[in-house]
């Protein structure tokens, strides 16, 4: 049987094929002198492209924040000049008024509260705030401040309707005539609006103040106190004789009108009496 393959007659071996060249490693260090290229800043940056890219965007952003304008820092407290240099690139006004803080808006219901501004102003100044820092802290301490007075303003208010509710429900229809009582004798002894102010304010806490205050009122309402000297413990011997004289020129005192009550009238000579019992003792 022939054979049917083909023949090939005089075919070369094939050659083999040629090594492909590897390109050599990216080293941008190998650039650049050897010194700066060992140096501590750069040996922070891969001697590879994405070190080259990290090494670039770093130096433009120092070199950005040295575009900008530059000032010292002060040495210490006392470097005037520098504080100075300083708080003009900050912003920071010669004067306190220089700070322009706004008026605070204060409500209907709060209008007790107030605020010292300028006073505020010389504070912030004297600890060198920018005038963004002095206003938002401003901002920030007039709104605090009205929270926390209207939350005071709020409990006041509750515990005087407790107050009311119970003095109410114990006097009834002489509720009002009491309270004015109570209120008669604060008007009376108060030195001074403010005063009469804090005292009302105290006083009315509680419903047992409001009530002593009736009691005392109702007796004066009736003529069953006396005059209130009377009550002095102690004098000097100048201040008593002052006293005596005082009531022996007053006909209308209980101690020289026959017409006071009889009451009225033995505690004003007791006092009297005790008035030169301190005298006649200086003189001993």
């Amino acid at each position: 049987m022939e054979n049917l393959d083909p023949v090939v007659e005089n075919q070369d071996p094939v050659a083999p094929a040629a090594p492909v060249a590897k390109a050599p490693a990216f080293s941008w260090k190998s650039q650049i002198d050897k010194d700066l290229a060992s140096s501590p800043t750069l040996q922070k940056f891969a001697d590879t492209s994405e070190g080259l890219g990290e090494a670039v965007k770093s130096y433009a952003s120092l070199e950005k924040l040295l575009g900008h304008e530059k000032v010292p820092i002060p040495k210490d407290a006392n470097d005037v000049e520098g504080w100075s240099r300083f708080s003009k690139a900050m912003g920071i006004p010669d004067k306190a008024e220089g700070y322009g803080l706004p008026d605070v808006d204060i409500p209907e219901n709060l209008k007790g509260l107030s605020f010292n501004k300028q006073q505020f102003a010389e504070i912030v100044h004297a600890h060198k705030l920018t005038p963004a820092q002095a206003k938002g802290l401003w901002e920030t301490y007039t709104n605090l401040s009205k929270e926390a007075y209207s939350k005071a303003l709020a409990e006041h208010q509750k515990s005087l309707e407790n107050v009311v509710n119970q003095l109410r429900s114990k006097w009834g229809d002489t509720y009002e005539a009491n309270i004015n009582l109570g209120q008669t004798v604060i008007n009376k002894f108060a030195g001074s609006k403010e005063e009469n102010d804090y005292l009302t304010s105290i006083l009315t806490k509680d419903a047992r103040a409001v009530e002593f205050l009736a009691r005392i009122g109702n007796e004066f309402a009736e003529n069953k106190v006396g005059e209130f000297s009377h009550q002095r413990f102690s004098l000097a011997p100048e201040e008593a004789q002052r006293e005596i004289d005082k009531i022996t020129s007053d006909p209308n005192h209980p101690y020289l009108n026959d017409k006071a009550k009889p009451f009225e009238r033995d505690a004003a000579i007791s006092y009297v009496n005790s008035l030169y019992a301190i005298i006649q003792k200086a003189k001993q």
